[in-house]
């Protein structure tokens, strides 16, 4: 046989291994290979399947159960205010921010008559008659409330009272067959990223519910109001949620998907989209209790030290003769104030709390909050081309003031 024809038998030969070889793997592996095929779709529809509670139940079904049981006792609020506002500009008094912001007169008193709508929701049943937990900025200085059932049934309800430190207030109404109080849960167990529910009466679009979770706990320095004859609120100790809260939703509850309250939603930040925030349940329920009871609140001190501030810019730098970098500009100083009894003045420029430097008045106030009343603040303070420093003892701020 000649080399040739040997070689071309050995190819041959080794073309029909090659055949043998894939014959078998055909046959022995494909099985497997489908299996694991098989194995792949299974795991990619389990991950597609429906999002459930731990505790078993599609959540779904169990947030559709809790609304249709907490609705009938969320209601609308309706208040009317009558009353004189001035029109005060804090800048006035000093001619020379007069100079820098015009003259714009003096105080003016005007007549008004404000028509507000909020959100509450029954606390407590007693026979006829049914206590509303609120916020205390819904029913502020209301001459008339009226309160919405769920069922369109309307009340007149009467202001047990209200507490503007911690902005909570309770209501009364009475009347037969009305709804039964929401059950309270414990804030304290809460959770970041859990599932919570708001229901309340945004725009006066009643039984409107919305969900979210708990963006965070314990926010603190946090202002609303101030403006048109009303005082500023101040929150310490928040719940932010990024479940909506508009206007007249403000009172309503702040519900778990197993249905019990742990939050009065009360705020939202005016400069971000879904960032709201809410008064714990568990700090709450003490200070309505003492309001059903007495007509106030528990008096809870916040430190102050009464000023009026603004952040500094260049031109206003320029026209107080400074020229650094930084700092806070006492616009006015409250009367009888720790501020006043410690020698502030306006137009003094803050460039250090405890320390450290402040560019924003929320610094300070920031500062503030974490302190105590009776604790002494460490600033210093740039006045007529010199440094000064002023150790001032916090006050408790009372119910109405403008800002720090």
């Amino acid at each position: 046989m000649s080399s040739q024809t040997r070689t071309s038998l050995g190819f041959l030969l080794i073309g029909l291994l090659g055949v043998l070889i894939g014959a078998f793997v055909i046959i022995f592996a494909a099985p497997k290979l489908v299996h694991v095929k098989e194995a792949t779709a299974s795991f990619e529809e389990a991950s597609a399947a429906p999002l459930q509670q731990n505790n078993g139940g599609d959540l779904e079904a169990r947030i559709i159960n809790v609304v249709k049981q907490t609705e009938p006792s969320v209601v609308l609020i309706k208040a009317t205010v009558h009353g004189v506002q001035n029109i005060y500009n804090p800048f006035q008094n000093d001619p020379f921010f007069r100079q820098f912001f015009g003259d714009q007169g003096p105080p003016q008193s005007q007549p008004f008559t404000a028509k507000a709508s909020g959100s509450g929701f029954i606390i407590k049943r007693e026979g006829d008659s049914a206590f509303v937990a609120t916020n205390a900025h819904v029913i502020y200085h209301a001459d008339h409330v009226q309160v919405l059932l769920a069922n369109g049934r309307q009340v007149d309800a009467e202001v047990v009272g209200a507490d503007n430190s911690t902005d909570l207030a309770i209501l009364k109404v009475r009347g037969s067959n009305l709804p039964p109080a929401l059950p309270l849960g414990n804030s304290n167990t809460l959770q970041q990223g859990q599932f919570v529910l708001a229901i309340g009466e945004p725009e006066s679009f009643q039984n409107s519910v919305s969900l979210g979770i708990v963006s965070a706990l314990h926010r603190t320095g946090i202002d609303a109001g101030g403006g048109a004859g009303f005082p500023t609120f101040h929150y310490d100790d928040m719940i932010q949620i990024t479940t909506p809260i508009n206007p007249g939703n403000s009172g309503g509850p702040l519900i778990t998907t197993s249905g019990r309250v742990v939050g009065i939603n009360a705020v939202v930040a005016p400069q971000a989209q879904a960032i709201g925030f809410s008064i714990p349940i568990n700090a709450a329920a003490p200070v309505l209790a003492e309001i059903e009871t007495t007509g106030h609140g528990i008096h809870i001190a916040h430190p102050y030290i009464g000023v009026q501030m603004r952040s500094l810019d260049k031109q206003l730098a320029t026209y107080l003769g400074y020229s650094g970098s930084g700092g806070v500009v006492v616009v006015s100083v409250q009367p009888e104030s720790p501020a006043e009894k410690s020698g502030l003045q306006g137009r003094d420029i803050i460039l250090e709390v405890n320390h450290k430097k402040v560019t924003d008045p929320d610094q300070i106030r920031s500062a503030i909050a974490k302190m105590k009343v009776g604790d002494k603040i460490s600033l210093l303070v740039w006045r007529d081309g010199s440094l000064q420093p002023f150790d001032v003892t916090l006050g408790d701020r009372p119910d109405v003031l403008p800002q720090g």
